[in-house]
């Protein structure tokens, strides 16, 4: 009689601790989906600030004056904000392929060399590697994309330098 006592109260009181635990386990999981979801959109602003001079320079509609202007928000103190905010938010690898294109920007000299297409190649490539690394960061890291392939919507003749591309030491 004990036993049956015991187990008919049991058995409530373990379906209402398992209700509990999943409840608990549930919300803990949507408290980081929603943080995650957070995270992303702000890395995702993060980025579009810091590409639009990229993009500005890659849109062949607009004119020298306009492209320069868009140069020119490199050295914004928006822009320097939103560098910080990669700093602390971004992945490692975009950081070190940001911090990369800027080095580039600031060491590298375009008259330096004899043929603009080795220090187009260069920038190219800093580039790319920079949009795969945000996609990455934001979608998957599984990405079967290559540099190149990353480029191949703004650039009419990517296929000429695809491979020079893909294949240089970044």
């Amino acid at each position: 009689m004990e036993k049956t006592i015991i187990l008919s109260t049991l058995g409530p009181i373990l379906i209402t601790i398992g209700g509990l635990l999943t409840w608990f386990i549930k919300s803990k999981k949507d408290d980081l989906l929603l943080s995650e979801e957070k995270s992303r959109e702000s890395k995702m602003k993060t980025y579009e600030e810091l590409l639009e001079p990229f993009i500005t320079v890659f849109t062949f509609t607009l004119t020298e004056k306009q492209k320069q202007i868009g140069i020119d928000k490199l050295k914004t103190l928006e822009y320097r904000k939103s560098s910080f905010n990669l700093m602390t938010f971004g992945s490692d690898e975009v950081v070190k392929s940001f911090n990369k294109i800027m080095q580039a920007f600031y060491t590298i000299d375009a008259n330096q060399f004899e043929d603009d297409e080795e220090y187009a190649l260069i920038m190219l490539t800093l580039i790319s590697d920079l949009l795969l690394n945000i996609r990455k960061d934001l979608y998957t890291k599984k990405t079967k994309l290559k540099r190149s392939e990353m480029l191949e919507f703004m650039i009419n003749d990517i296929q000429k330098y695809g491979e020079r591309i893909n294949i240089r030491k970044v």
